[in-house]
């Protein structure tokens, strides 16, 4: 696992009495600037995979006439946030342990795992006020809307992996990442 990997021997000299002298000077920076490019962003595509597949669900159960039964769309929205905010959460988490790929790339790593962590955040607690709503209710849907803010809007993704490709070493690594060529494969199948 990921996690396990990451938080692996990263503290102590291990060896008690075996040589001293011998440890080797490292600069505070170097373990938050290890990560495989690809590796990094492998592990970006694969936590927005499940919120691509979610929004693509919602939309095919909105088109297919559940926009106009709130009951439905309560169904569809429970559905997306229900698995689109752990996987955010786990992407920011994994990230989070993976440390920024380059010393240049902090900013935006930094930035990137502060969005997914919100993001599952806020989706978790829309998924607990969703749930609580009552399709029956004459303001269910402006309930509806309230629910999330701007966390919550699908676009704040698509502006997050445009800053990813869009950056020179993780742009070149979101083209080889197995999981990114996936996703980007999806989206063209969907025309965008």
């Amino acid at each position: 696992m990921l996690v396990s990997a990451a938080c692996g021997g990263g503290s102590g000299s291990g060896t008690a009495g075996s040589t001293t002298g011998s440890a080797t000077s490292t600069t505070s920076s170097a373990p938050a600037a290890s990560a495989d490019p690809v590796e990094w962003t492998g592990t970006f595509c694969e936590g927005i995979g499940p919120t691509i597949d979610g929004v693509m669900s919602l939309l095919k159960t909105m088109f297919e006439g559940g926009a106009d039964d709130p009951a439905v769309q309560k169904a569809a929205l429970l559905d997306y946030s229900s698995k689109a905010a752990p996987a955010l959460t786990r992407a920011g988490e994994e990230l989070e342990d993976l440390g920024a790929p380059t010393a240049e790339a902090q900013a935006l790593h930094d930035e990137l795992v502060k969005f997914f962590t919100e993001s599952g955040d806020t989706l978790t607690k829309v998924s607990t006020d969703l749930a609580a709503l009552d399709p029956a209710d004459p303001e269910f849907a402006t309930k509806l809307e309230q629910l999330g803010g701007d966390q919550a809007d699908p676009s704040k993704l698509q502006e997050q992996i445009k800053k990813l490709q869009d950056d020179p070493q993780l742009g070149e690594a979101f083209t080889k990442a197995p999981q990114c060529v996936a996703l980007q494969e999806k989206m063209a199948s969907l025309g965008g």
